[in-house]
């Protein structure tokens, strides 16, 4: 019995094979996770920016984010999410509250919520702060589907 062999250069099996690894580690029900922070009580960075290159790893973007204390004095955070793509989407976001010195901010609101974007249309996701100390979020998306 004769087995045929093909001429494929060495680099490029390295590379097919860093594909298909990365193609499978990347819906593995992996965790993205953003901040609108660079460090703790510093600078704040461009939260819709991050939010964007967050949202980008699984097909979607954020037109726009608000950060605002609301009419009883705590923070909330809305995130409007679109689907510009052809296929339905779902995911599961987390929003975490940290106090200005950066340390997160113990709540039983801060669990995975799932939601659904259809192809082409919008949803928005929001979080309300646990207390008056929260001074900013950090936000963690995973695909669902």
């Amino acid at each position: 019995m004769t087995t045929a062999r093909t001429n494929v250069p060495n680099s490029l099996r390295v590379a097919a094979a860093a594909a298909v690894a990365s193609a499978l580690a990347a819906g593995c029900g992996s965790v993205n996770t953003t901040y609108t922070r660079d460090r703790p009580a510093d600078t704040a960075v461009d939260a819709r920016t991050r939010v964007n290159d967050l949202l980008q790893q699984i097909f979607l973007s954020a037109k726009e984010v608000r950060m605002f204390r609301n009419s009883q004095g705590v923070m909330e955070v809305q995130v409007d999410v679109e689907n510009n793509g052809f296929k339905y989407r779902s995911f599961s976001y987390l929003f975490d509250w940290v106090d200005a010195r950066g340390n997160v901010i113990p709540s039983q609101l801060s669990v995975w919520k799932t939601t659904n974007v259809p192809d082409g249309g919008s949803t928005v996701i929001r979080a309300v702060a646990p207390n008056e100390e929260a001074a900013d979020f950090r936000l963690q998306i995973r695909r669902s589907d």
